[in-house]
């Protein structure tokens, strides 16, 4: 059984909340170890704010890239054949985003909403990205933004849709991507199993 993906429970854990919605939407609640749930908490969460409180800082790009190492390994080890590919700068592109999303995968991205956040995004059109954003707000907040909706009628794949103009802005707006060359991301595809 899918469990419908998860909103953050803090101002901090986008990061934990974006991995492990990823792992959500691929897999089965059944198919899901507890284990892989124990490492991404632990691991994630792991950056300090100015006066020194661990966790408070989010999750920085080290520990995605660390996280995404083990869930490869361990995975495929396991036989869930996962396949995580944590691209930066240069190496994402929207040619590789939208193959992941065609061969039925998710894409984990650090955004820009008010300071760096995660989100996940499922799926797109010519025009938009459908993203889950695990930072709960009210479903007329973005009213008068017209590139970014709101939709709760989606639990399972997404509750924004985000205009791909916006995603690909260099300016400072909630989810805009290319800040200052510091682009994020990470593929996540399940592999088909081999026989």
């Amino acid at each position: 059984m899918k469990t419908p993906l998860r909103f953050q429970m803090t101002e901090f854990d986008c990061g934990t909340v974006s991995i492990l919605n990823a792992i959500m939407y691929l897999y089965k609640r059944e198919e899901i170890p507890a284990e892989l749930v124990k490492i991404v908490t632990k691991y994630s969460l792991d950056c300090y704010d100015k006066k020194g409180n661990i966790g408070q800082g989010g999750t920085s790009r080290e520990a995605v890239e660390k996280i995404c190492e083990w869930l490869t390994k361990h995975i495929k080890n396991n036989n869930y054949n996962l396949n995580c590919e944590h691209l930066i700068n240069d190496d994402v592109t929207i040619e590789k985003i939208k193959e992941c999303i065609d061969n039925n995968g998710c894409v984990l991205f650090r955004t820009y909403q008010t300071c760096e956040h995660y989100v996940l995004l499922t799926d797109y059109d010519e025009n938009n990205f459908y993203l889950w954003d695990p930072y709960y707000l009210d479903e007329n907040y973005y009213n008068n933004d017209e590139e970014v909706k709101i939709d709760f009628d989606h639990p399972f794949k997404y509750n924004r849709i985000v205009t791909i103009k916006r995603f690909l802005s260099p300016n400072k707006q909630d989810f805009s991507f290319n800040l200052n060359n510091k682009r994020e991301c990470v593929l996540f595809n399940k592999l088909k199993k081999s026989t």
